[in-house]
């Protein structure tokens, strides 16, 4: 299958939790959403979305795919039955079993969370961090449904010496502004989520260290800005 069954390969897989990321590729959608496209919300024919969603939901084998629509927020929502409609969020946490939680990014933290409990699918951009959404997430993982042991992967996303804000005052997450190597100033989302996570004692952490706005493998809004989504998901099995 090659890089279309490359794209699918699940990062964790054991007899309770999957998760995975995808890239850009094994999708339907056209230029400039070639191929693997799930975002509705970026230009792309609608029925080649439909169809990329369910092309994935086929290959994970899953009963749901869910998906988020996503607004910069700090709001978590939880995943109760298979008729819900969740209302505009940027987290979500489940406890059924075979729904895919799915996470679209272009530069964003596609951030995946999960103990034996449950698991969520977190949108961290710069404004999600700043707001605290990783953090809330897990502490409404622990609070509603008792998960211990939380580990905490995230994919690739936009690295520290490509995230360019200008001007931007950030407040107190100005001291994860840098200057790079071309003298602008620029955003280290790795390392505010780093210290927002350090106290929490999770089981484990992995962070990607691929750049989306250096991976054309990746889709990426600063690189291109009309583009597609790829995305981070998770399920219990």
């Amino acid at each position: 299958m090659g890089r279309s069954g490359e794209n699918f390969k699940s990062l964790l897989d054991d007899k309770i939790i999957n998760s995975g990321f995808t890239n850009r590729f094994a999708g339907v959608s056209k230029k400039p959403f070639d191929s693997l496209n799930f975002g509705y919300h970026v230009g792309d024919d609608a029925k080649n979305v439909r169809k990329n969603r369910e092309i994935l939901k086929r290959i994970l084998g899953v009963k749901k795919a869910i998906f988020m629509e996503q607004i910069h927020s700090d709001k978590v929502e939880i995943y109760k039955n298979l008729n819900q409609i969740l209302p505009p969020c940027d987290a979500v946490i489940t406890n059924l079993k075979n729904i895919a939680l799915c996470v679209m990014v272009a530069d964003c933290m596609p951030v995946i969370l999960y103990s034996n409990k449950c698991v969520a699918a977190v949108h961290a951009g710069r404004s999600g961090v700043i707001k605290g959404i990783i953090l809330k997430t897990i502490n409404l993982m622990k609070s509603e449904f008792n998960a211990g042991e939380i580990h905490l992967k995230i994919g690739p996303f936009i690295q520290k010496n490509c995230y360019e804000i200008g001007n931007l005052d950030l407040g107190e997450f100005n001291k994860f502004v840098h200057l790079n190597q071309e003298n602008k100033r620029c955003f280290d989302l790795k390392s505010a989520v780093l210290d927002e996570i350090k106290n929490l004692n999770l089981k484990s952490v992995e962070i990607s260290q691929i750049c989306t706005h250096c991976d054309k493998n990746y889709f990426s809004y600063r690189r291109e800005k009309t583009t597609g989504r790829f995305i981070g998901f998770v399920y219990l099995n």
